[in-house]
This record gives C-alpha cells, sequence and structure tokens, in this order.
C-alpha cells in the first residue's frame, strides 16, 4: 500500500501498527486476555479515507474477549475528522475543539466506554474535548487496548 505513495521495492514490508497487530494477533503471536468493555472506533483520516486501512482495528478490538465493538453514525470512508489534522489546532483552535466535540458526541451517543483510534493525534484531539467537555469517556489507543488484554492474558 505504502509504495504507491514513494514507489519501488525496498525489499521490505511497510505496515501501519494497527496492521502489524492484527497480524501477530492472527498467528497467535500475541495472546490476549478478557477485557470487559464496551468500545467505539473512531477511523483516522489519513489511516482510513488515505490509506484504506479500515479492518485491520476493528478485527484486532474484535479479537479481545469481553470487547464489544459498536459503530458511530459515521465510520469506515464517511467517518468524520477528529479535528486535529492538518495543524487546524494551531491555526483556528475554536474550529478545532468544535469539530472533536461533534465527533465525540457520535463516541457517547454509541454508549461506548472508550472512543478508540489509531492514531496519536486523534486520541490527543478527542481527548482534549473530552476534558473540556467533562464527558466520561475513555480514550485509548488501539495498541494501548491490546496492551490491557496482554496483562488480562498474563
Amino acid at each position: 500500500m505504502y509504495s504507491r505513495y514513494v514507489g519501488g521495492d525496498y525489499g521490505f514490508e511497510v505496515l501501519h501498527a494497527s496492521e502489524y497487530l492484527a497480524r501477530l494477533i492472527e498467528e497467535g503471536r500475541i495472546k490476549l486476555g478478557q477485557v470487559d468493555m464496551t468500545v467505539t472506533y473512531h477511523d483516522p483520516c489519513d489511516l482510513g479515507r488515505k490509506s484504506g486501512v479500515f479492518d485491520a482495528p476493528r478485527f484486532i478490538m474484535e479479537s479481545i474477549p469481553g470487547v464489544t465493538l459498536v459503530e458511530m453514525a459515521n465510520s469506515r470512508e464517511n467517518a468524520l475528522c477528529c479535528g486535529g489534522g492538518g495543524d487546524i489546532a494551531m491555526a483556528e483552535a475554536d474550529v478545532s475543539e468544535a469539530i472533536a466535540e461533534r465527533r465525540l458526541a457520535q463516541a457517547v451517543a454509541t454508549e461506548a466506554k472508550a472512543i478508540v483510534s489509531a492514531c496519536q493525534q486523534c486520541k490527543r484531539t478527542l481527548q482534549q474535548a473530552a476534558t473540556k467537555t467533562k464527558t466520561r469517556i475513555r480514550v485509548l489507543d488501539v495498541a494501548e487496548l491490546v496492551w490491557r488484554a496482554m496483562e488480562a492474558a498474563e
């Protein structure tokens, strides 16, 4: 997938962390324990619409015993932005906050206990919105959820 952007064959495969984690889980190289939590997934703009990675993060969440994934009203190709991309927060902080709050409202509507993403900028932006609005929802990176499941497996 990435070779179409950089061209050439470099003799190795380039994967997003969520794709690599999904592969490790599928191969049984990561043991996952019970994590009782209802989550929703926020598709990052670059990872989702630009790179076409939608299934790997969902596969990860669906592979963790006890995790229930509920989709937001806008997901996959139709996902809303978190408000943090393109350095908009630096140029237009109020616009960034409004976009993040709108996305956070969609997450809350699912009644999930956590919103999970696979982008650190999305995590930071959504966490700031949750803090500002005093919204009681966890904001996690998909790798953090895997870590919790790995700890539960020990």
